[in-house]
Order: C-alpha cells, then sequence, then structure tokens
C-alpha cells in the first residue's frame, strides 16, 4: 500500500521533527524526562489508591480519571482553528515540514493528516501511557490485575482520542461557520441538560469511553471507534490551511493604537503590536477561550460531582480563584505562538522588554476574564460573600504564576516547560502556595477569620514575589535573542 506507506513516512518525519526542535531548546536528556515524571506522579497515586478509594468510590474515581483525560484532549485538539497558523509557523531560518506544500507535489491537507496522526502518537506516548504505565508499575505492590490495567489503558485511550477528535471537530466547524458550531454545542447542551433534568438517563453513560469501562460491552468500543472517525474524517475534510495564499489588507493603525495603550509608558508601541497581533490573526477569542474554557469546564465538573454524583464538596469562590493561576499560563504561551520574534533582532528592542509587555498585555485580559468568571461563578453559586476575597486570589495568583512563568521560560515557555529542571522549578514556586489557598478555602466556612487571615496573608507574599521575579526578568533574559 504505497499511500499507507507514504503516510507513515510522513508521520516518522513529523516525529524526528518535534523531538530535534524540542530537543535543540532543552536538550534531548530532558525532552524524555517529562514522560518520566507522569510516570513517577502516576506511580505515587497507584500507591495511595487503597487510601484514596476509601473516600472515593471505585466508578467515581473512573468517572474523575476519564472526565480529566478527556478534558486533556479537548485542549490539545484544536487542531483546526490554528492550522494556518501552525503551517506558517518559522524559527529564524529553519521552515516547517508543514509548509513543504508551498514548494513540493504534497496537499496541505494530505501533510495535515499526517500531522494530526503524529499529534495522537505525540501525545498518547508523552501523557496517556506513562499514567497508565505508573499505575502497571504498582501491580506487584498494590495487587491490581494485569487484565484491568490493560484493559485501563485501553479505555482511557479512547477517552483520550474522542477528546481530541471532538476537539478536532469543533475547530473545525468554528473556523467554517461560528453558526453551526452554535447549533452543534446547543443541541449537546440540550441532550445533557434534558438527562440532568428530567433524570431520564446518565448522562455520563452517553460517553462510550466512560460506558466501556462500566460495562466492559464491546458495543461501545465500536460506537467510541466510529465516533473518533466520524469526528476526524469531518475536520480533516473541511480543513481551511491555505498558508501563502491568503492576503488581507488593513489600515495603518499601529500609531492610533499605540496611543489607546498609553497608560503602560515607554512599552505602549509594543503593546499596540501584541494586540493588533491579536485581532488580526483572529486569536482574541481563542486566547481568551483557552483561559476561560478550563475554568468553566473545571467549575461544571466539580459541580457535577457535588450534585449528580453526591460527593461531598464544600467549594467556595476563594477555591476557584486558587486554581485561576494556573489557567494564565495559556493566554501567555498563546501570546508567544502569535509571531515569530527573529525580525525584532534587528530592532532597539531587547527579549526583556517584550516579556514585560505580554505580561502586561496578559494582565488586561486575565483581569477582565476572571473577574467576569468570579462574578458569574458567584451568583450561580449563591456565594458573593466571598466574591472581594476570592478576587483578591485570582488577582494574585495569576500575577504570581504568569511572572514566575515568564521568569522561567521567557519567550518560549512551550518548549522549556518540558525540561524536567525548569518544570521542577516552576512546580516548586507554583503549587506550595496554591495548594496552601485550597486547603484554606476548604476551611474557610468553618473559621473564615483566621483561615481568611492567612489567605490574605499568603497573597501578599506572593505579591511580593510577584515584584521580585518581575524584577529579575531583566537579568535572566536580558542577553538573549529573538531568534531560534
Amino acid at each position: 500500500m504505497p499511500g499507507l506507506s507514504r503516510y507513515l513516512r510522513l508521520v516518522r518525519i513529523f516525529m524526528a521533527e518535534d523531538h530535534r526542535l524540542n530537543a535543540s531548546l532543552i536538550g534531548g536528556l530532558q525532552f524524555l524526562m517529562f514522560p518520566l515524571v507522569i510516570l513517577f506522579m502516576s506511580f505515587v497515586l497507584g500507591i495511595a489508591s487503597e487510601q484514596l478509594l476509601q473516600n472515593l468510590p471505585l466508578d467515581k474515581a473512573y468517572l474523575l480519571l476519564h472526565a480529566v483525560i478527556i478534558v486533556y484532549g479537548l485542549s490539545v485538539g484544536a487542531l483546526a482553528t490554528f492550522g494556518d497558523r501552525i503551517a506558517e509557523r518559522r524559527f529564524g531560518s529553519v521552515s516547517m515540514v508543514l509548509q513543504t506544500p508551498a514548494t513540493q507535489p504534497i496537499s496541505y491537507r494530505e501533510l495535515f493528516t499526517a500531522f494530526y496522526v503524529k499529534e495522537i502518537i505525540y501525545y498518547f506516548l508523552y501523557s496517556v501511557l506513562p499514567l497508565v504505565g505508573g499505575i502497571a508499575l504498582t501491580i506487584p505492590l498494590t495487587g491490581f490485575q494485569v487484565s484491568s490495567v490493560l484493559f485501563l489503558l485501553l479505555t482511557v485511550t479512547v477517552s483520550f482520542l474522542l477528546g481530541l477528535s471532538f476537539s478536532f471537530f469543533l475547530s473545525a466547524v468554528y473556523s467554517r461557520s461560528r453558526t453551526v458550531l452554535g447549533v452543534v454545542l446547543g443541541l449537546i447542551g440540550i441532550v445533557f441538560l434534558a438527562g440532568l433534568l428530567t433524570s431520564a438517563y446518565d448522562v455520563t453513560d452517553l460517553v462510550p469511553s466512560i460506558a466501556l469501562q462500566r460495562t466492559h460491552d464491546p458495543l461501545h468500543l465500536l460506537t467510541a471507534s466510529l465516533l473518533f472517525i466520524l469526528f476526524s474524517a469531518v475536520a480533516l475534510g473541511t480543513l481551511k490551511v491555505t498558508p501563502g495564499k491568503r492576503s488581507e489588507r488593513f489600515e495603518a493603525d499601529m500609531l492610533e493604537t499605540s496611543e489607546s495603550f498609553s497608560f503602560v509608558g515607554a512599552n505602549a508601541k509594543l503593546m499596540g503590536k501584541e494586540w493588533i497581533d491579536l485581532v488580526r490573526s483572529r486569536t482574541l477569542v481563542p486566547v481568551v477561550s483557552a483561559y476561560l474554557g478550563p475554568m468553566a469546564i473545571m467549575a461544571t465538573l466539580l459541580w457535577f460531582l457535588g450534585e449528580v454524583l453526591t460527593v461531598s464538596l464544600e467549594l467556595n469562590l476563594v477555591f476557584y480563584a486558587a486554581l485561576i493561576g494556573f489557567f494564565s499560563v495559556s493566554i501567555y504561551s498563546w501570546l508567544n505562538l502569535l509571531d515569530n520574534g527573529a525580525f525584532m533582532d534587528v530592532l532597539p528592542i531587547s527579549v526583556t522588554q517584550v516579556i514585560r509587555t505580554k505580561l502586561m498585555m496578559l494582565s488586561m485580559i486575565a483581569l477582565l476574564t476572571s473577574t467576569a468568571f468570579l462574578v458569574l461563578l458567584g451568583f450561580l453559586l449563591g456565594d458573593l460573600g466571598t466574591l472581594a476575597l476570592g478576587l483578591l486570589v485570582a488577582y494574585a495568583t495569576t500575577a504570581y504564576t504568569v511572572t514566575a512563568t515568564a521568569y522561567l521560560t521567557g519567550l518560549r515557555t512551550n518548549s522549556y516547560l518540558f525540561d524536567p529542571r525548569v518544570l521542577g522549578k516552576f512546580s516548586g514556586l507554583i503549587v506550595p502556595p496554591l495548594c496552601a489557598l485550597v486547603v484554606l478555602s476548604l476551611s474557610y466556612s468553618r473559621g473564615p477569620v483566621v483561615a481568611g487571615a492567612l489567605i490574605v496573608a499568603i497573597c501578599a507574599i506572593m505579591a511580593l514575589g510577584t515584584v521580585f521575579l518581575y524584577r529579575r526578568i531583566g537579568k535572566r533574559w536580558g542577553r538573549a535573542t529573538f531568534g531560534f
């Protein structure tokens, strides 16, 4: 089958490109260490499973695991929305493989199909397999059955593929028609709401991988496979990837836009450029969605656990605000993907200036979206009493987390976070204060005065840490270049 062998060669080329690109930035050993970190964490959870399952029934633990995997698949599957930008990426003088159709006799659709397969293999090897592999390593200690672990690998893989392909499908629909996307999401919402409100059926069983985990019925595996093929085929069939063939004309509004950001001082022109990049690339909505989406999914999941599965949860706005900082990293990461900055090496600006400009842009976006999210969530939960404290926590965690990310990773967040050394420093800086805030939020209702005072104290420490790290960005990245 020459067609199949051709695709396999393309997939191998993409895999080699991905490995070389990331290894060149952080080192080959560090790049390969990332799945080992997941393996170790999964191993620790497997060892502690007996204690964990005392408070959480096995079925609900499976449901939570699959929900996390599906959300993970959704987060990495938005390929069609950014197809043009992925294909146009350059790193200095290095062109990506997806650019070859501009000069070689191969179609973008064929090449992007191989890229899609590469993404599936890449994320499976780097996350799903190590996740289940860590559990498998505990078999001699926990007594888990080999067949059960293998079946778990099958079901979580199916969940991952469903999440990824469905996200790919939705992003392809979005790139073609937002009206059709709204209709699709509306129908899905109606089906789920009908199940929740009428209790006529268990909405979780509508997800074939979860139904497969519960029943072991191969019919659900067949259903999941057909859905994966359908979502992938529709997405690839409607995908718009035409780099180099589309041009648009815009009014020269750089000076006017820069004036709008005069309040930031010397960096007003760079702020204007960042805003123009967001608007003209039509990335503003996806970037905000990458921030709000995970927060909304998390809130929905926790509501589902508490209200539908009757898992005892005492959550307030401070709890949600403590986790908001993590999602701000996604905005900073997207801002670094909008444009290749190699051309700025010949301009009288520094990497430090650009990093600080991106931080200011992110702060504006995060300030507005996190405030709107917490206010809306406060109304929905009837918990406006903790809104002020929640907003304080949201602002402090966002500023601290993103500044720490910028300090550690500069303009190459997606690559440097694969480095276990950088990831370790990131975790050391971020996890302790956020965990402390989460724990204190859970005890806030029992002792609001003491817990509130400790929460404010932690926020003050994080604010001081933000100022300290922000000032050291220049020392860390002052001599860095924009080029690859």
